[in-house]
C-alpha cells in the first residue's frame, strides 16, 4: 500500500521517522506538560565530555588558539582609573576544519552517524553548519544532503547564504535550496524517510554535546596561558589540564 506523501499524512509519521533517522525516542524525555528532561537526555544519548574532545580531536576540530588582543585593552587603559582595564582574549574558532565553530556540533553527530552505519546524513541549515556537516561528511566517508532555507515569500535569496552552498558543494554535499517555513520541514522528512539516512540535525544530543567542548576549551586554553581558571567555570578539572596542554584545546 503506498504511504499518504501529503503534508499531512507525512506529518502523521514524523516521530517514527524521526526516531528512526536519529536513534533516540524524544517521547521518553518528555516530563508532564510542556516539560523536557534535558539534562537525562545528555546523559544517556551523548557522549561523555572527554569522549567528545577525543573525537574531535581525530577530526581537526577543536584546539583553537586563544590569543590576546593587544589594541583595545591598550585603548581602554588609556581612559580607565588607573590600575583599571581587563586584558582581552579571543578564543579562534576559525581554526576549525570548515571555520566556524559549527564544526564541533558537527564532528560528533556526524561520529555517531558512522557509528550507528548510517550510509549519509541530511541537515537543514542555512549557512556554516552545513558547510561543518559537509566537511566531516566527507572526512567520514558519508554522502550528504545540505538543506538550506534561503528564499523569503517573494524568491529572494540571501546572498550569504546562498553562497555558502558553494561551500558545501566543494566538500561533496548535495544541496537543496528552500524557501523558509513548511515546505522545508516537509522536504527534510520526506529525504529522511525516503534515504534512511541520519538527521544532523544541530539541536540533537549529539550536535548540542558538540559545542559544550568550547566551555571546557575555554578553561583549559585560559589555566595554560595565564595560570588561572575562568571565574565561571566550575567543572571538575579535567585529566587532560593535569598535564601541559598547548594554547587551544
Amino acid at each position: 500500500m503506498a504511504k499518504d506523501m501529503s503534508y499531512e499524512g507525512l506529518n502523521a509519521r514524523k516521530t517514527e521517522i524521526m526516531q528512526a533517522a536519529i536513534g533516540v525516542d524524544y517521547n521518553a524525555f518528555e516530563l508532564p506538560g510542556i516539560g523536557f528532561d534535558y539534562e537525562r537526555m545528555m546523559r544517556e544519548a551523548g557522549y561523555p565530555m572527554e569522549k567528545m574532545r577525543e573525537i574531535q580531536r581525530s577530526h581537526a576540530v577543536g584546539d583553537t588558539p586563544l590569543i590576546e588582543l593587544r589594541n583595545p585593552p591598550r585603548l581602554a587603559r588609556r581612559y580607565a582609573p588607573a590600575g583599571k582595564g581587563a586584558r582581552i582574549f579571543l578564543k579562534d574558532e576559525a581554526c576549525n576544519i570548515s571555520g566556524s565553530f559549527k564544526a564541533r556540533r558537527a564532528s560528533i553527530s556526524l561520529y555517531q552517524a558512522k557509528e550507528k552505519g548510517y550510509k549519509g546524513v541530511i541537515c537543514a541549515t542555512s549557512g556554516n553548519y552545513g558547510a561543518a556537516v559537509a566537511s566531516q561528511a566527507a572526512m567520514q566517508g558519508l554522502k550528504c544532503i545540505i538543506v538550506q532555507e534561503c528564499y523569503d515569500s517573494k524568491a529572494s535569496g540571501q546572498p550569504e547564504i546562498i553562497e555558502k552552498a558553494r561551500k558545501c558543494e566543494a566538500l561533496g554535499a548535495e544541496v537543496l535550496q528552500l524557501s523558509v517555513g513548511p515546505e522545508l520541514f516537509y522536504e527534510v522528512l520526506m529525504m529522511l524517510e525516503d534515504t534512511g539516512y541520519f538527521n544532523a540535525s544541530l539541536y540533537s544530543a549529539f550536535g548540542v554535546g558538540g559545542v559544550e567542548t568550547l566551555a571546557g576549551s575555554w578553561a583549559i586554553s585560559s589555566r595554560t596561558a595565564l595560570a588561572a581558571t575562568p571565574t565561571w567555570w566550575s567543572a571538575p578539572t579535567p585529566a587532560a589540564a593535569t598535564s601541559p596542554v598547548p594554547p587551544g584545546a
